[in-house]
C-alpha cells in the first residue's frame, strides 16, 4: 500500500474509492493510521481524504504544501476553540441577516463541538502553525470541519457541501484577513484568564506562604 505523511509528507499516490492507505511520520516512529478514503473533487482536481475525517481538500491541501513540522507542532487547541466562538457567534448574525435557519442550528452546534475540544482530540485540526501569514489553512480547515459536521448532524454526506456549504454558510460574511487575527485575540484573552493568571496567583501565593514560614530563620549573604 502506498505511504502516505498525514502530517510532514505529501500524498505520493492516488487510490480508488475505499481503498485502505497507510499514513506514518517518516523519521518519527510514533504514529501509523489506516483509514478508507472517500474522494473529494474541487477547482483543482480529485485528492482522497480519510473517511473518518471532518476536514476536506482544502485542509488536505495545506498538508500538501507545507511539508514540515510534526504534529507536535500542531495548531494550538486555544486557537481552534476560539475559531469555533468566532463562527458560532458569526452564525448567530448572519441567522439575524437571513441564514436559513435549519443551516445555521446545525452550524452552531458543530461549533459547539469544536469549542469543547471534541473534534480537536479526534485529530480532526491536523494543520500545524506553519502556513501563510493570513492563517488562510486553518481558517478554511475550521470551515470544512463545522460544515461537515453539520452535514452529518442533518444526516447529509461528507464532503458534498450540501445542505451546508464551508464558505457560502460557515464563512459567510467573514475574510481570513479578519477571522484569524479575531480568534488570536480572543485564544490570548481565554489563556490569560484561565492559565497564565491562575498559574501567577498561584505562584504568589505559594511565595507569599513560603516567605511566613522561613521569616524566623536567620541567613546570611
Amino acid at each position: 500500500m502506498p505511504v502516505i505523511n498525514s502530517f510532514v509528507k505529501s500524498w505520493k499516490n492516488n487510490c480508488s474509492d475505499g481503498a485502505v492507505k497507510k499514513m506514518v511520520r517518516e523519521k518519527r516512529d510514533i504514529y501509523i493510521l489506516y483509514f478508507v478514503a472517500w474522494t473529494k473533487r474541487d477547482t483543482m482536481g480529485e485528492l482522497e481524504v480519510p473517511d473518518d475525517r471532518l476536514y476536506g481538500s482544502q485542509t488536505l491541501r495545506s498538508i500538501m504544501n507545507f511539508p514540515i513540522g510534526g504534529i507536535e507542532e500542531r495548531m494550538p487547541l486555544a486557537v481552534i476553540v476560539a475559531m469555533g466562538i468566532l463562527k458560532k457567534a458569526a452564525a448567530k448574525v448572519n441567522m439575524e441577516f437571513g441564514l436559513d435557519k435549519t443551516i445555521a442550528e446545525n452550524i452552531i452546534k458543530a461549533c459547539d463541538d469544536v469549542i469543547s475540544g471534541k473534534l480537536y482530540k479526534e485529530g480532526h485540526f491536523p494543520l500545524i502553525i506553519w502556513q501563510t501569514g493570513s492563517g488562510t489553512q486553518s481558517n478554511m480547515n475550521t470551515n470544512e470541519v463545522i460544515a461537515n459536521r453539520a452535514i452529518q448532524l442533518m444526516g447529509g454526506k461528507l464532503g458534498s457541501k450540501k445542505p451546508v456549504h464551508p464558505n457560502d454558510h460557515v464563512n459567510k460574511s467573514q475574510s481570513s484577513n479578519d477571522t484569524y487575527p479575531t480568534a488570536m485575540h480572543i485564544a490570548v484573552a481565554m489563556e490569560l484568564r484561565d492559565r497564565l493568571m491562575p498559574g501567577l496567583t498561584a505562584l504568589r501565593d505559594t511565595m507569599e506562604a513560603k516567605a511566613k514560614e522561613f521569616d524566623k530563620i536567620i541567613k546570611i549573604g
